[in-house]
């Protein structure tokens, strides 16, 4: 059984597009990324499943329950963490955790000191004197002690520093293998990349994609830079049939392309170029990502459950 899974969800503002007809199932003890620019719908969609507007059209459900009106018994299991955190601000850290606590029977106070301790995070603190990264940590403190079946996070590393979100990610892993699942909606594709099996692609309020990472358009594209030696010009002609090379900004003398092709192919296609240097790699996620907001696939709305 999906632990959130969705049916034509749709919701509109008046006249403005929030989302239509997202249809999207997440599985249990997954990590999955839900990723698109800002405006697509990733907002709207996490406030749908959680009860705090309420659809257009279409329905949605969590462990297999209708989501209802202010969600009730059944978000006794969730944890959520908003793009952005807004706490009373003379209270300390410390309070405003244990007020959240009191709401779960099963919240541990060890666990809690714990999740401070490897997010860096003094609660001794009054709010009014934390920077936006501190009440983000607090934040993801207040979401995740009570260990809910179901994390829901938005936008959930800004403002972290890169130590904090590699603490983060690996507190998401922990929780992942022992059984909880992670709704992850972000616009930086490097978090995805670097934590999420699947993920779903969201472009104008519609889902265009939902696939394992490594199943996205364009993962089989391989990005070739190279320099000539002495970082002379490319004699024209040098590749025929490939797409001409580009000068790489930044670094003179190097060029790049975008061929698909094996890394054998490629290799033996550049042999014979007096090469001074050469890098063959994998589009990023960013790259797939850009590719896929073409203004070709503007419209298409289709996606696929995996």
């Amino acid at each position: 059984m999906p632990v959130i899974e969705t049916a034509g969800l749709t919701k509109f503002y008046g006249k403005a597009r929030g989302i239509i007809d997202v249809d999207l199932q997440v599985r249990e003890a997954e990590i999955f990324g839900f990723i698109g620019p800002n405006g697509a719908g990733k907002t709207t969609t996490i406030r749908l499943l959680l009860g705090l507007i309420y659809p257009t059209a279409g329905n949605a459900s969590i462990f297999g329950k209708p989501v209802r009106r202010g969600g009730g018994e059944l978000y006794r299991q969730v944890g959520y963490v908003p793009a952005e955190v807004s706490y009373y601000p003379e209270m300390t850290g410390n309070e405003l955790l244990d007020y959240a606590a009191s709401f779960f029977p099963e919240a541990d106070k060890g666990f809690q000191d714990q999740l401070a301790e490897r997010l860096q995070f003094d609660p001794s603190r009054p709010v009014r004197s934390y920077s936006h990264g501190n009440r983000k940590k607090l934040g993801i403190i207040q979401a995740l002690l009570h260990k809910p079946r179901l994390v829901i996070l938005d936008e959930p590393a800004s403002g972290l520093d890169p130590i904090i979100r590699v603490e983060l990610f690996s507190l998401l892993e922990e929780m992942r293998e022992q059984g909880s699942t992670v709704f992850f909606s972000t616009h930086v594709l490097e978090e995805v990349e670097r934590i999420c099996a699947r993920v779903g692609v969201i472009k104008e309020g519609r889902l265009i994609q939902v696939s394992p990472i490594d199943q996205l358009p364009g993962r089989e594209m391989k990005i070739i830079t190279f320099r000539m030696a002495g970082g002379g010009p490319l004699a024209a002609g040098a590749l025929p049939g490939w797409p001409e090379p580009e000068p790489v900004e930044g670094r003179p003398g190097y060029h790049q392309l975008s061929v698909q092709e094996p890394v054998n192919r490629i290799v033996g296609r550049l042999k014979d170029l007096d090469l001074e240097d050469l890098r063959i790699s994998d589009p990023s996620l960013e790259e797939l990502f850009m590719e896929m907001y073409e203004p070709a696939h503007q419209g298409s709305g289709q996606h696929a459950k995996q």
